[in-house]
C-alpha cells in the first residue's frame, strides 16, 4: 500500500510539473492567443488533400505585393497559365486541384489579403461530384464573394463550364451545372459582383462540352483556355 501511494505522488508531481512546463511555453509564445493560433494551424486543414494542404502552405509563404488579377478555383483554373495571358499585370494563379467551395472558403484570407483589383472566381463542379447541397454551396460561395473588400476588388464570378458526358465516362450532370449557375447568378447579383456566363460559349448543339477542346471532358485544352480568356476581355 505504502508504495502505491508512493508511485501516485510521484506521478502527480510529474503531471504538475509537465503542465507547469506547458503552462510557461504558453505564456512565453503569447499566452492564449498562440494556443488559438496553433489549433487553427492544426485544424483548418484537416481532411483535405496532401497537394491542397501543400499548395495553401506554399501561398501562405509567398512574399508577392499586391495583385492585379487573382484566378480562383480547382484544377481547371490550376492548369491554366493566365499570367502568360496578361503580360503587363501582375496576375496570380490560386487553382487547387480538386478544390470545392468548402476548401477555397478555407483559404480565401490569403487571396483576399493580395488586395487584388479583380479576382475571377470559378468553383463548383467538384461540389456537384461529390454531392454537396446547395445550400451548402450557395452558403460557401457566399462567404467567399464577402470576402473581398468591393471597394478594392472586383470580384468576378463565373459560371461552372459544362462536362461531356457523351464522348467521356464522366457522371456529373449537366442540368445540376446549370442549377449551380443559377445560384452563381444570383449571389453575384445580390453581393454586388460580376457574373461572366462562360458556359453557353463551350458547350456544343448537344449541350455538351465542345470534345474538340477537352482532354477528359471536364479539363480543357490550350484552345479551351484561349477561348475562357477571349470571353474574359470580350466581356
Amino acid at each position: 500500500m505504502k508504495t502505491k501511494k508512493i508511485v501516485l505522488a510521484v506521478s502527480m508531481a510529474l503531471n504538475i510539473i509537465l503542465i507547469g512546463a506547458a503552462l510557461w511555453i504558453i505564456n512565453a509564445q503569447g499566452g492564449m492567443k498562440f494556443v488559438s493560433e496553433q489549433l487553427k494551424a492544426v485544424g483548418s486543414d484537416k481532411g483535405f488533400p496532401e497537394y491542397y494542404v501543400q499548395k495553401k502552405s506554399i501561398f501562405e509563404a509567398l512574399d508577392t505585393p499586391e495583385a492585379d488579377k487573382i484566378f480562383l478555383g480547382d484544377s481547371i483554373t490550376d492548369h491554366g497559365e493566365f499570367p502568360e495571358y496578361f503580360r503587363d499585370e501582375r496576375v496570380l494563379n490560386r487553382g487547387v486541384a480538386e478544390d470545392t467551395s468548402k476548401g477555397v472558403l478555407n483559404r480565401i484570407d490569403e487571396v483576399a489579403g493580395r488586395k487584388p483589383k479583380e479576382v475571377y472566381v470559378m468553383i463548383g463542379v467538384n461540389d456537384i461530384a461529390a454531392g454537396t447541397s446547395m445550400a451548402s454551396y450557395k452558403k460557401n460561395m457566399e462567404r467567399i464573394i464577402q470576402s473581398f473588400d468591393p471597394k478594392e476588388t472586383r470580384v468576378v464570378v463565373q459560371s461552372i463550364l459544362p462536362v461531356n458526358t457523351e464522348s467521356f465516362n464522366n457522371e456529373i450532370s449537366n442540368e445540376k451545372i446549370h442549377q449551380f449557375n443559377e445560384t452563381l447568378e444570383q449571389l453575384a447579383k445580390d453581393n454586388e459582383a460580376e457574373y461572366v456566363d462562360l458556359h453557353p460559349h463551350f458547350e456544343d448543339e448537344n449541350g455538351q462540352l465542345i470534345k474538340a477542346i477537352t482532354i477528359d471532358g471536364i479539363h480543357l485544352k490550350g484552345k479551351g483556355y484561349d477561348m475562357w480568356v477571349e470571353q474574359l476581355e470580350n466581356r
